[in-house]
């Protein structure tokens, strides 16, 4: 491995421009991480607060499992919340290990790749703007990133130096990764198998991972039924098979470089043109000339998108947003690899050019999201239920169009009617009294009610940076004539 990585130390970043760039790019992930963690919950946070940390260990380990518990970040949450049981103290257990683990990658990097990789991957974690939505929430997805930076590392020790401790340090990363996310475990021992190739590993992977494959099936033990049923659930979209090939870009890296949660992306000759760009920056990377390090790094997506593809389940990139860690390693050595190369030879071109596409594309997909997420709450309900509150009397009917009507009613305090067609929100213009009218423009068709331009009527409006954009609530005054 350190001959494949001479290249990139040929144009090596001097002390100071490195050091800058660390700074600066460290600053901006940590400001990134820990600003407005005292907003208001995202309806899955809400759900793993109320249902399963507010409800302690028996429900986290042994309750129904819904793909919301996120069993080890809910054990983790309930075991600090008798000190703060506050948005900050819950968002901290993802935030902060989604730093350590972009910390640690970025360093190991820098040690064995060059300062370039190093910085680049630090850039490209700071500033993809799926990781920069999920990692501030609380569930799992900082603890899982932070286990799968572990577990990638380690293995890349193991294989480089055959040491014991790196064995022990990756089937451990692997437990922690499979105790919060149920996927983790393709990711984990798929790679277990390349240590396991190696002569000199052999036995001491094969009993740590026997070790770890025991821990993780007594840990999921009351719940595979449940996880079997969860594995079928409609949200999200399959892996097409005639897109099996490109899905590791267009439904892994692609969607983390392109947008928040929940953007959805549908193969086809757009997605296509942008995964062969990918492939062209990735196939750069000094770590893919090396047969042990590309194995290490390749084999959880692609074993992860073939698991999902053969079990047809549905995928949302956030469920494979750990795999981000070698993924995001081979396309930051891969860039730094180009960018060496052109800066002493000119050469090549093309793939030059697409590595400063990629840059670019995602500066510019950051600075499309970073302003709304640092100022403004994921989803306003809260905001909209406390303004309900205040704007009529608790007698005054609430009718409420938006997907999640249990989150309004746990901040309101009260029941409200969820009419679930455009038709069915007409019920609140023919009220014969006061109506609160509460409208959100996602999940479902879209209205506009004729009574909400109907004179003396109050409107208040909550952005929000994710899910419509916005929350409408109206205080509708009664039908006349």
């Amino acid at each position: 491995m350190e001959a494949a990585t001479d290249r990139v130390r040929s144009l090596e970043l001097t002390r100071s421009p490195a050091v800058a760039a660390y700074a600066g790019l460290g600053a901006l992930l940590a400001w990134s991480r820990f600003i407005g963690l005292g907003r208001s919950w995202a309806s899955d946070e809400l759900a793993t607060a109320r249902h399963f940390v507010g409800t302690g260990p028996r429900e986290i380990l042994f309750g129904h499992y819904i793909p919301n518990n996120h069993q080890l970040f809910s054990l983790l949450g309930w075991s600090t919340s008798w000190a703060s049981d506050s948005a900050v103290a819950l968002r901290l257990w993802s935030a902060i290990p989604f730093v350590l683990g972009v910390g640690l990658v970025t360093a190991w990097l820098h040690r064995r790749v060059g300062a370039l990789g190093g910085v680049l991957f630090l850039f490209l974690a700071t500033l993809s703007p799926l990781l920069l939505d999920i990692t501030r929430q609380a569930r799992g997805y900082g603890l899982a990133f932070l286990a799968m930076a572990v577990l990638v590392v380690s293995a890349l020790e193991a294989v480089r130096t055959g040491r014991e401790r790196a064995v022990v340090v990756f089937c451990a990363a692997g437990v922690v990764g499979t105790w919060t996310l149920p996927n983790f475990g393709v990711a984990f021992f798929a790679t277990g198998a390349v240590l396991l190739a190696r002569r000199e590993l052999r036995r001491k992977a094969a009993i740590g991972l026997a070790l770890a494959g025991g821990a993780s099936l007594l840990w999921y033990l009351p719940h595979l039924d449940d996880i079997l049923e969860g594995s079928r659930q409609d949200y999200a979209l399959p892996i097409r098979t005639v897109w099996l090939v490109t899905a590791p870009f267009d439904q892994i890296l692609l969607p983390a470089l392109a947008g928040i949660d929940e953007l959805e992306v549908h193969p086809g000759l757009a997605t296509l043109a942008f995964a062969v760009v990918l492939a062209l920056v990735v196939g750069a990377s000094p770590l893919l000339r090396d047969r042990d390090s590309a194995l290490v790094l390749c084999t959880a997506p692609v074993t992860s998108v073939v698991a999902f593809w053969i079990t047809q389940t549905n995928v949302a990139p956030r469920f494979f947003s750990f795999l981000l860690v070698p993924l995001l390693m081979l396309l930051a050595t891969g860039a730094a690899a180009t960018l060496s190369r052109f800066a002493t030879t000119g050469r090549p071109l093309v793939r030059t050019l697409a590595t400063l596409l990629v840059l670019v594309f995602v500066t510019l997909q950051f600075g499309q999201h970073v302003g709304g997420i640092a100022r403004l709450p994921r989803e306003a309900v809260r905001e909209a239920a406390v303004a309900t509150a205040a704007l009529a009397p608790a007698s005054t009917p609430v009718i409420a169009y938006i997907p999640y009507p249990k989150d309004f009613e746990h901040y309101l305090g009260r029941p409200v009617e969820n009419p679930q067609t455009p038709s069915a929100a007409l019920r609140a213009c023919e009220q014969p009294r006061d109506v609160i009218y509460v409208y959100q423009p996602w999940a479902f068709e879209p209205t506009t009610l004729p009574c909400t331009s109907r004179a003396g009527t109050r409107h208040l409006r909550f952005e929000q940076y994710a899910r419509g954009g916005y929350i409408d609530v109206w205080l509708v005054p009664p039908r006349t004539g």
